[in-house]
């Protein structure tokens, strides 16, 4: 066994060979998320969780970008070609067409990572980070039957300054927040896979903040948009 190989087993859980074309990053993996995707569990690695149906594999990232971009880079030396992370992200402020439960997809991403950054209010990058053009425009065509809009990201370096922080990003024109993205779009660049997002709203950081309770009908509804984004991957990768 290659020593590569045998790091990536450590790491993941599974073997490199066992990965597919097409992988799916999650941070986190909300309840009946594996089921949708056609998975009873994953492989458990000393990192990263793992799996693979007959169409994509699946990956546990945990939260935050470093893990994110980490395994982009150990994806690299694998047969993946298409990733999408999928997730989570808040809500800079609700709208008529953007509130808890919809859908989004990220036409670029802004690299707020640096808790110390965003501490100081100063350095904070005006430089964006971009999905794959083609799998992105592929991708947002074939979500348009899902009502899946499209939205300006930043990647966050902490969840405690968001909020104060909701002026800047109004400013800016941000209209989501999550703690990956800008890291995976930039290490799939670096590694030259083609990369996309797409993320279901759980939060509005100015209104309904991630640490407060949601209503039984949020969450249903919130249930609903996850189920449906996983069919909108599932489908899209098949096809593709």
């Amino acid at each position: 066994m290659k020593k590569n190989d045998k790091e990536f087993r450590v790491l993941f859980g599974i073997e490199p060979s066992q990965v597919k074309a097409d992988c799916v990053l999650m941070p986190m993996i909300p309840k009946g998320a594996l089921s949708w995707f056609g998975l009873k569990d994953l492989s458990k690695g000393r990192l990263f969780h793992a799996a693979s149906s007959s169409s994509l594999t699946l990956i546990h990232t945990g939260i935050g970008a470093p893990f994110a971009g980490d395994v982009v880079l150990y994806l690299k030396k694998t047969g993946c070609k298409n990733l999408f992370l999928f997730g989570s992200c808040g809500l800079v402020r609700q709208t008529n067409e953007l509130k808890i439960a919809s859908q989004v997809i990220p036409f670029k991403c802004y690299p707020y990572e640096s808790f110390s950054e965003m501490l100081s209010g100063k350095n904070l990058s005006q430089k964006a980070c971009y999905p794959d053009k083609g799998l992105y425009e592929k991708f947002l065509r074939a979500s348009e039957s899902y009502g899946v809009k499209k939205v300006n990201c930043a990647t966050l370096g902490s969840l405690k300054l968001e909020r104060e922080m909701s002026d800047t990003f109004e400013k800016l024109k941000i209209d989501v927040v999550d703690m990956e993205c800008s890291a995976f779009f930039s290490a799939a660049s670096h590694c030259g896979i083609k990369a996309t997002a797409l993320f279901y709203v759980s939060d509005v950081i100015t209104e309904k903040p991630f640490y407060e309770e949601l209503s039984q009908d949020l969450k249903s509804g919130l249930s609903l948009s996850i189920k449906n984004s996983v069919d909108l991957l599932c489908e899209f990768i098949e096809k593709n």
